[in-house]
């Protein structure tokens, strides 16, 4: 259930400005030797799908340095149907992908620190303009807040607000187009440290096993009845709260 967490709000506005809430701030400076710093997350999304990691260094600020770009995957592509597609026919509308309005999943449990909108979707193939519609999160242990956020971009149809505290695996919205983006998918952007600090350690993703699904990192290939029941039940959680 999601609940209002007035205490923790107010907590939450001290670190962050929704009017600011995703302009990149540096990454401290990370050698190639020092250990990568990781953060475990529920998946994103209660189907198969699958992640591509900026590598160290790729991108110097958060919440892009080391972030995953997480898509939707079926086992039904090639010409016999047996691999891996990310979208039917040739892809060019936004309803091709099979990550088009997939329900998102709370990746722990925290509080949603702010949430920016941009109402325009773009066309697969073509890159968006404007910043992406985006959900920030910070983790909480005990119901106490962290210093650890992880942002869910180039969302749409968000179920949740503002000071609204959330369980991991809850629906909070869905995939879609927008922003600095070529095609649905989900940008997962992790760090620890202050969204506006020069000191932002960025954060790797993992994904945490769960009973329903196998141990996972970035990509999920099983099925099965169970899942799909879960995956199920996810759907008409995200349709109640449309």
């Amino acid at each position: 259930m999601i609940r209002k967490t007035l205490r923790v709000v107010a907590a939450a506005a001290t670190l962050v400005s929704l009017g600011h809430m995703l302009v990149p701030a540096p990454a401290a400076a990370q050698s190639e030797a020092d250990p990568i710093e990781a953060v475990t997350i529920h998946p994103p999304v209660a189907v198969p799908f699958q992640c591509s990691e900026h590598a160290l260094g790729a991108e110097d600020h958060v919440p892009d340095a080391l972030a995953a770009d997480c898509v939707v995957v079926r086992s039904d592509g090639g010409p016999d149907g047996n691999l891996l597609s990310v979208y039917t026919g040739d892809g060019t509308r936004n309803e091709d992908w099979h990550s088009w309005r997939e329900p998102l999943l709370a990746p722990f449990d925290g509080v949603v620190l702010g949430i920016q909108i941009n109402p325009d979707s773009t066309m697969p193939g073509v890159r968006g303009e404007g910043r992406s519609s985006a959900i920030l999160f910070r983790r909480l242990v005990g119901g106490a807040p962290t210093d650890v956020h992880v942002a869910y971009m180039h969302v749409r149809e968000v179920f949740v607000s503002e000071g609204d505290t959330v369980r991991a695996g809850e629906p909070v919205a869905r995939i879609g187009n927008n922003g600095s983006s070529f095609h649905p998918h989900v940008h997962v952007g992790a760090f620890r440290g202050g969204m506006m600090s020069e000191d932002a350690v960025p954060l790797q993703v993992a994904c945490a096993s769960d009973p329903r699904w196998p141990h996972i990192r970035f990509v999920r290939l099983t099925s099965s009845r169970e899942v799909e029941a879960f995956a199920a039940s996810v759907e008409r959680k995200a349709q109640a709260a449309d």
